[in-house]
């Protein structure tokens, strides 16, 4: 059973290690701020290509958003542009925790904190499940204020009714449920390569590969020829949470507290 006073004092640890290594706080803080406004920005001082796009183009986005209809076509194309953008606010989710929690293990015992850590009686679940919780939630704090610049940022600049298309039931599963997921299995990947390897740049490189899917459902989005919906994303937000669970409790019992310093000498 885990103590909730050593997993509070093990969180607590972790946040003060993000806020004293800079670049690992730039990585949390930077994109974010990035990626929720670059879009918005480019489309309002460039505008659309409504002119450019192809001839069936308006009917074949309305397929798959028939709640698109009322707008006209250079909204239609700016909506559909947005839409693409989603994947943003899935990736962020999943690389700034993946990020945190290869350094947290690999990044200690590079600086020699981690023997310190091993060395008294924490047990590994404790261990794992605070380091799990303080690469997580920086994660998802950074998203959701993300998006709710982005959110804000499309209703000053390209209307209230951009604002309602990037709040629309899609969004909002997939931000608010299947992103978590995401975080939480990017998490647990984390700390498995970690306890493998001695580097945190090729723990992130392995682990990044849990992106790929996400990367994959955009690019079917893109060219039109499938819609993921809202139950669909609350559907993937249930496995990846179930896989996200069976992973930490895999990477506990591969730890091997005892072994893992010796390993990496």
């Amino acid at each position: 059973m885990i103590r909730g006073s050593i997993l509070a004092a093990i969180v607590r640890r972790e946040f003060l290690e993000i806020v004293r290594n800079r670049v690992l706080l730039l990585s949390v803080i930077v994109p974010p701020v990035i990626l929720a406004t670059l879009p918005i920005l480019l489309f309002g001082v460039l505008g659309t290509t409504a002119s450019r796009v192809p001839p069936n183009f308006v009917e074949m986005v309305l397929a798959g958003h028939p709640q698109w209809r009322d707008l006209p076509e250079d909204q239609l194309v700016t909506a559909f542009a947005l839409q693409q953008f989603l994947v943003t606010y899935l990736i962020l989710p999943g690389y700034i925790p993946l990020a945190i929690a290869t350094y947290s293990i690999v990044g200690e015992k590079q600086s020699r904190s981690l023997e310190a850590v091993l060395a008294t009686p924490v047990r590994t679940g404790e261990l794992l499940a605070g380091k799990s919780i303080a690469a997580l939630l920086p994660g998802l704090l950074a998203a959701w204020l993300a998006y709710g610049v982005m959110v804000s940022v499309a209703g000053l600049v390209l209307g209230a009714r951009m604002a309602c298309v990037v709040t629309e039931s899609t969004w909002l599963a997939a931000v608010f449920a299947l992103g978590p997921a995401i975080g939480l299995v990017s998490v647990a990947a984390g700390i498995i390569v970690s306890s493998r390897v001695n580097d945190a740049r090729t723990a992130q490189q392995i682990g990044g590969v849990i992106l790929l899917p996400v990367i994959g459902i955009v690019v079917v989005q893109a060219v039109g020829s499938f819609v993921v919906d809202a139950p669909a994303y609350l559907g993937m937000a249930a496995i990846m949470t179930i896989l996200g669970v069976g992973l930490i409790r895999i990477g506990a019992a591969i730890f091997g507290r005892e072994s893992i310093l010796t390993r990496w000498k």
